[in-house]
């Protein structure tokens, strides 16, 4: 399918919605791409099982991640400078950047810089200068860039001091009409980070360096609109699911959290995908996978089709739905229902949660899928574990 029939602008009537074409934009416009770019490489261990626990969590803490806009994204409150001010952060597994919204973001107007917070590097004792710049741009044309500081972040009860900062001095029209986000605060691996001319270390590496972790894992649980989600850093809870944690080994040689995503199941007819690999992207709303597998899917949706205009699988508000899973390594987690539909029905239809990667040679799992997970991104062992949520 063309990729850029996948960008078009969405077509809700009425006042300000979650929307789906949206959703797939913000996906197709940080994956774009041409297949076979990612080297081949062989996972050479088997799934390993683990019983949850908590290590010290005197060395770790827990913050809250809210829903916006019917789960389009997930903002975490994160601490600048000294004093410091609170900004609402998009914490995101498939980059390794954190920027923010400054005093310094010249082309938004009064308003617009009125309705974020900001960090301002002259109220801030402990700020610093790094030299160097920083910038990136999206498919569809949506860039942003700026300066490099340093200043303490905090994050829940973890104080990060000496954090190379990305202030913003510009951004694109799409992210001056964002209203909810301050910026992003990326927990890939540090090469994807996009300062210049050296590479910035992320916070979660920081935290390593600076030993204020018992152990080198974040973790990630996210909830639905109103339902609490958390991220954890330096410990795992057991709280949240009773299921046991399973590992595989993660390829991040391209920074991201890939992993092997090699079958998937429908109504428990499991069928093989050999070799295919995933990426955990806690920044993309969606899943994308190949059309292959959506055909599958949606083929098993009584009434469901693609809608040309979007660009996207629906299917009917009162459809059955299948029991649909994904494996990461050997096992397969259970999709939940609720995650099979994104944004609220239009015309008696649901826009999928489940779309395609296009060229893609890779799958993402994004929240339509982690929803049903508790994960756990181990950045010492590069491993993720995996425990299902929804029986």
């Amino acid at each position: 399918m063309s990729m850029q029939k996948l960008i078009r602008p969405a077509k809700f009537a009425g006042g300000k919605r979650p929307s789906f074409a949206a959703a797939y934009a913000k996906a197709v416009n940080r994956y774009q791409f041409s297949a076979g770019i990612f080297p081949s490489f062989a996972w050479k261990d088997h799934a390993v099982v683990r019983v949850l626990q908590v290590d010290d969590i005197d060395h770790g803490t827990k913050v809250d991640a809210d829903s916006i806009e019917d789960d389009m994204e997930y903002l975490v409150p994160v601490t600048i400078g000294t004093p410091g001010v609170v900004l609402n952060l998009n914490f995101d597994t498939g980059s390794s950047d954190l920027w923010m919204w400054s005093t310094q973001t010249r082309n938004a107007s009064r308003a617009q810089i009125a309705q974020h917070s900001v960090y301002d590097p002259a109220k801030s004792s402990t700020d610093a200068a790094v030299a160097g710049s920083w910038s990136i741009t999206f498919g569809d044309g949506s860039s942003a860039k700026g300066t490099l500081r340093s200043d303490t972040v905090t994050i829940g009860d973890i104080v990060v001091k000496g954090q190379t900062i990305q202030l913003a001095t510009e951004v694109s029209r799409q992210f001056l009409n964002d209203t909810e986000t301050d910026g992003l605060l990326g927990l890939a691996f540090p090469k994807l980070n996009t300062a210049r001319p050296k590479q910035a270390a992320t916070p979660m590496v920081n935290m390593m360096k600076q030993n204020l972790l018992a152990t080198p894992v974040f973790t990630c649980a996210l909830g639905r609109n109103e339902e609490p989600g958390f991220y954890s850093f330096g410990y795992i809870d057991p709280n949240v699911t009773p299921n046991r944690l399973t590992y595989v080994p993660v390829n991040s040689s391209r920074g991201w959290w890939q992993v092997p995503s090699t079958s998937y199941s429908i109504n428990g007819k499991v069928v093989e995908r050999p070799g295919n690999t995933c990426i955990l992207d806690t920044g993309t709303t969606l899943t994308l996978v190949d059309d292959t597998v959506l055909s599958h899917i949606y083929g098993a949706i009584p009434g469901a089709v693609f809608d040309h205009n979007e660009g996207g699988w629906k299917y009917p508000v009162d459809a059955a739905i299948p029991e649909l899973s994904f494996a990461v390594g050997d096992k397969l987690y259970k999709i939940n229902p609720k995650d099979m539909s994104y944004a609220e029905p239009f015309n008696g239809f649901y826009f999928g949660g489940f779309q395609s990667r296009g060229d893609m040679d890779m799958d993402i799992f994004g929240d339509s899928f982690l929803k049903a997970v508790y994960a756990v991104f181990n950045q010492g062992e590069n491993t993720v574990g995996l425990a299902q949520r929804d029986d």
